[in-house]
């Protein structure tokens, strides 16, 4: 079989695919720190707490992305496509999060499910607003 030169596939598995990757990644991880330790930080009658777990949503997202970007070298004018490709698989996986919210985690109190979709509303707004210039 040979190998497609087509400037579009290139394009498609050298970018395009490593950004849904780098989103399934960090879906992945942030699936298992809240499926694991969730517990420990999503507690609804703790607001205090809970205004940090939104707080440190922002350091830890720019932490993901701008050295991703950087690494990539990604320039701005394609950080918005890029942002949504990393978003989007999260997006999608987290609709099963959601809806079998007591399955996939255990150890959260059923009532703290909507303070979950909160936080990942939080998250991913986070994550696609670090594909925007702000520059003039």
């Amino acid at each position: 079989m040979e190998k497609c030169e087509s400037p579009y596939y290139r394009q498609f598995w050298g970018g395009s695919m490593l950004n849904i990757i780098w989103g399934i990644l960090l879906w992945g991880a942030a699936t298992f720190i809240f499926r694991f330790f969730g517990h420990l930080f999503l507690l609804p009658g703790e607001p205090l707490l809970l205004l940090l777990t939104f707080l440190l949503a922002v350091p830890v997202i720019a932490g993901a992305v701008y050295p991703y970007y950087h690494a990539r070298k990604i320039p701005e004018t394609e950080r918005l496509s890029a942002a949504v490709q990393i978003a989007l698989p999260g997006m999608l996986l987290d609709i099963f999060s959601v809806v079998f919210f007591r399955n996939v985690f255990p150890n959260l109190q059923a009532d703290t499910g909507p303070l979950f979709a909160a936080w990942l509303l939080w998250a991913y707004s986070l994550l696609l607003l670090s594909g925007f210039s702000f520059k003039k």
